[in-house]
This record gives structure tokens, sequence and C-alpha cells, in this order.
């Protein structure tokens, strides 16, 4: 599975960020890019491990349904590293 990361993430938190990532998608492979959308964990690809097969219709479109589906990891991540970057915020 490979997830891309924003790069705005400041580089002093990224190990934090990456920590967390790797708690809920230990096999992952993180990169981290630059990108005009605003979403930090923007794209979630299963890798030749997962063991989904190809299936017709969107590329987003996952054959997991509820907590394990890719749209739902996806928005659980962005949740938690917001909350990462609030907490690692001075003053708040």
């Amino acid at each position: 599975m490979k997830i891309t990361l924003n790069e705005s993430i400041p580089a002093s938190h990224r190990p934090q960020v990456e920590r967390l990532v790797k708690t809920l998608a230990s096999s992952s492979e993180i990169v981290w890019l630059p990108s005009r959308f605003p979403r930090f964990v923007m794209f979630v690809e299963p890798g030749p491990g997962d063991g989904s097969e190809p299936e017709n219709g969107s590329i987003f479109d996952s054959p997991r349904t509820g907590t394990k589906s890719l749209a739902v990891m996806t928005a659980v991540l962005e949740d938690q590293i917001k909350a990462c970057l609030a907490e690692a915020k001075p003053g708040a």
C-alpha cells in the first residue's frame, strides 16, 4: 500500500505523523509530495501483497467495506493527522 502525504506538514512533525500512519497501515510505503489538494492523506493504492483484485470502475472504489475500506481508512488517517498536528502546535 502506498500512502502519499502532503509535504506541507512541517519536517519536524513528519516522524510523528509517519508513526501514526504505520499504526493503521503497518506495511505501507509513505511518500511526501507537494499537492494542490488541501488533504493530508491523498491516495491509498493497493500494493502487490494487498490481495485485492482490480475491478471495473473508479480507482477510488474498494472491494472492502466498512472500517477496512480505503475511503474510511483515508478519512481516519486524515482526522488523526490533523489532531496530531493540532496537539503539536505551541499554545494549543
